[in-house]
Formats: structure tokens, C-alpha cells, sequence
């Protein structure tokens, strides 16, 4: 599908990201998600399957199938989810599908956003420390077989000395040689050493130059940061409040955290105290606002509608 036909069967439009969150800058991209209607043949065949649409130029947008979009909303992803409840300044176009799909949000909504928006979080989180432990003793070299006392190839071969290890997980050691045991091990740890050395490398060479000197300046990524405590907040407030607020009414504390403002520690005191917070409310229960699960009869009969509804009208 070209960008024509995609802008054509556009049902909902809306701006995305830190323009929609109220968190840009004067070199913020502008990004935008959305939901179009597959033709005819996209929909009912089976030779042209279709999901999204994407383009980068001039500026970044991602257009999902209905279907798609429908699949990912129940399962309450975070980047999904919010583009439904934007503010009105940020829906960009609304056809009358658009309109019914955004009136019929709150059926999305459920304690799924507990494991989606932690999990997205926690993400976040596990970035940050890579990439501060990277900073704060960065691999010094290339780590070889030799430093770990092994030979230059591994005596076993790599499947049977997986298939070796999983065993072992499982099983405990008994049964297998002393020698092999900690030849195993040395293994074990150049591979990790050799998977971290390779990973710093790639980050190394796939930093954004300005985004780089201010990780190197504070001592974390402050982009990542933002998003974690956004994220924690965000699904706090769906389970306890039954509402995405997706333009923040916490702006200068997250900006704060986006201008280096925050230490490391206040953030990962403050993630930590965030975390214990949705737990408790997971845990009681009684203080939910949202349903343990979707509807999802309701909203497969509201998709059905809705496709029927855009197939008819755009053919």
C-alpha cells in the first residue's frame, strides 16, 4: 500500500510521543500513529495480507489495520493505547470510525496495563543500568578464549555443550566430571563477557552524538529516564483511575528528569517506590478501576462494526 492509499483510508490520526505527552523540545521529531481500514481484499483475501503502514519522511507515521490495532489495544499496549485517549489538540483526523473507535475507548482498558506498562518500564530500567554500568567500567578489550584458560575453538561442540548447561540447570551436576564441569564454566563466563564486550561495541557505534555527551555528562540516559517514570505513572493511573493521561499534568517533575535535574538515585528511588505502589494496588485489588480483562466480545463485535462500517463507505 503507497502513502496515498494508506492517507486515503485513514480512519484516525493523532500525534504521538512527546508532542502528544507535552515533553518536546524545539528538536523533538513530530510523530504519528493511527488506524486505516484494509481494502477489500486485504481484508477478506488471502494473497494480499496487510497489518501497517509505515513512512519516516517527512515525518514519522505508523498507520495499523483495524485488526491489528484492535489486537493490540486489548492487550493494552502502552504506544497503542494512548493514541486513542490524546487530547483533542493531538487527534490530527477522525473519520466516523475514528469517532466511534475513540468514543468506545474505555473498553480497552483493563489490568492488563499492570504487566504492560511495568513491563515497558522495567525495560527501560534494564537500558539504563546496561548502559551506566557501560560508563562506569566499560569493557576494556575484546575478551579472548585464552584469558579464560580455553582453547581457541571449544572442545565440545556449541549444541551439545548448550544442550549440556540445560541440563545441568535442570538436573544438578552429578554425573559429570569435575574437569568438564569447570571447563563449562569458564565457558559460561567468556560468553557472557563476549556478549557484553559485543554488545558495548554496537552501542558504542549506534549513539545519537548529543544524546551520547549528556549519558556521558550525567551519568545515565536521560531520554529512557523520562519514559521509565512516565510509563510507571501512566499505568498507575489506568488501574487506579480507569483514565490514560497521556499529556502530563506532571511535566516539570518528568522534564526535570529529562534536563538532568534528577540524580540516579533519586530515579531509581523513585521507580522503586512507583513499582511497590502498583504492586500494593494489584495485591488489595479492591482500589482497581479497571476490569481484570477486556470485553472482548464487545470489541470484536465493535470491530466487526467498524470494518463494516469503512469497507462500505471506502470501498
Amino acid at each position: 500500500m503507497d502513502r496515498h492509499t494508506a492517507q486515503a483510508r485513514t480512519l484516525y490520526l493523532a500525534r504521538h510521543g512527546s508532542r502528544a505527552y507535552g515533553l518536546d523540545t524545539p528538536t523533538s521529531d513530530t510523530d504519528y500513529k493511527g488506524v486505516l481500514a484494509p481494502t477489500k481484499a486485504q481484508a477478506l483475501g488471502f494473497t494480499q495480507q496487510f497489518e501497517q503502514f509505515e513512512a519516516r519522511e517527512p515525518d514519522d507515521l505508523v498507520l495499523y489495520t483495524l485488526q491489528k490495532f484492535f489486537k493490540l489495544a486489548e492487550a493494552c499496549n502502552p504506544s497503542i493505547i494512548e493514541v486513542l485517549f490524546v487530547d483533542e489538540g493531538d487527534v490530527v483526523s477522525s473519520s466516523p470510525e475514528g469517532d466511534r473507535l475513540r468514543e468506545a475507548r474505555g473498553l480497552f482498558l483493563s489490568q492488563r496495563a499492570f504487566g504492560t506498562f511495568t513491563g515497558y518500564a522495567m525495560s527501560q530500567l534494564s537500558r539504563i543500568q546496561t548502559h551506566r554500568g557501560w560508563l562506569l567500567n566499560p569493557p576494556e578489550g575484546e575478551p579472548l578464549r585464552e584469558h579464560y584458560d580455553l582453547p581457541p575453538q571449544p572442545i565440545v561442540p556449541k549444541g551439545q555443550l548448550g544442550a549440556a548447561m540445560t541440563v545441568i540447570e535442570r538436573q544438578g551436576t552429578a554425573g559429570f566430571d569435575t574437569n568438564f564441569l569447570e571447563m563449562l564454566d569458564r565457558e559460561k563466563r567468556w560468553r557472557a563477557a563476549h556478549n557484553n564486550w559485543k554488545q558495548y561495541e554496537s552501542w558504542k557505534r549506534g549513539r545519537n552524538p548529543a544524546r551520547a555527551a549528556l549519558e556521558a555528562q550525567f551519568g545515565f540516559d536521560l531520554k529512557h529516564a523520562t519514559h521509565l517514570i512516565r510509563l510507571l505513572r501512566m499505568g498507575e493511573e489506568i488501574i487506579a483511575r480507569g483514565d490514560v493521561i497521556v499529556r502530563r499534568h506532571d511535566r516539570e517533575e518528568l522534564m526535570a528528569i529529562k534536563e538532568g535535574r534528577w540524580s540516579y538515585d533519586q530515579l531509581a528511588e523513585h521507580a522503586e517506590a512507583l513499582m511497590a505502589r502498583m504492586k500494593g494496588l494489584m495485591h488489595d485489588r479492591s482500589a482497581l478501576a479497571v476490569p481484570e480483562a477486556p470485553d472482548t466480545p464487545a470489541l470484536e463485535a465493535l470491530c466487526v462494526e467498524l470494518m463494516e462500517s469503512a469497507l462500505t463507505r471506502l470501498g
